[in-house]
């Protein structure tokens, strides 16, 4: 039995993604300093996720009692991380994040044709605002390389 009782353990919790936060944007250097995004954009997008994390927390009476399907929507979300994570440099960034986002999708309960054209349209979104707007080369991962040079 742990010492501390649930609300106890969320309220910690949330304490902590709001630490984090702030010190993630504290760290991070401005993300719009010569008017385009720069290199605080990212940090500056993480703490704000973090922050919302934090604020979206639900109460510990709601998640007392998580009923199976909840758990496997969790488990699936997480599968879609480490999915994504373990295809990026093989595969590359936008067939990783096609199939995690495609993975996510079906996991939250999206129709097959909403899991389809949410993944496309973030990929479509990495290639026009990241490669072409910002021009920043995302990974394009071993296998592709490899076909294209036979």
């Amino acid at each position: 039995m742990s010492p501390f009782s649930a609300p106890v353990r969320r309220h910690a919790l949330r304490a902590a993604l709001l630490l984090a936060a702030v010190l993630v944007w504290t760290a991070c250097p401005p993300a719009f300093a010569n008017g385009l995004p720069g290199p605080g954009l990212w940090p500056s997008v993480t703490a704000a996720g973090l922050f919302c994390g934090a604020c979206l927390l639900p109460s510990p009476q709601k998640t007392e009692k998580m009923d199976g399907r909840r758990r496997h929507e969790a488990r699936m979300m997480m599968f879609s991380g480490m999915l994504w994570i373990v295809l990026l440099v093989p595969a590359g960034c936008f067939v990783a994040t096609f199939l995690a986002g495609l993975c996510a999708c079906r996991s939250a309960g999206c129709s097959l044709k909403e899991s389809l054209l949410l993944p496309a349209l973030l990929c479509l979104l990495l290639q026009v605002g990241v490669v072409h707007l910002l021009q920043w080369p995302l990974p394009t991962g071993i296998l592709p390389a490899m076909l294209s040079a036979n």
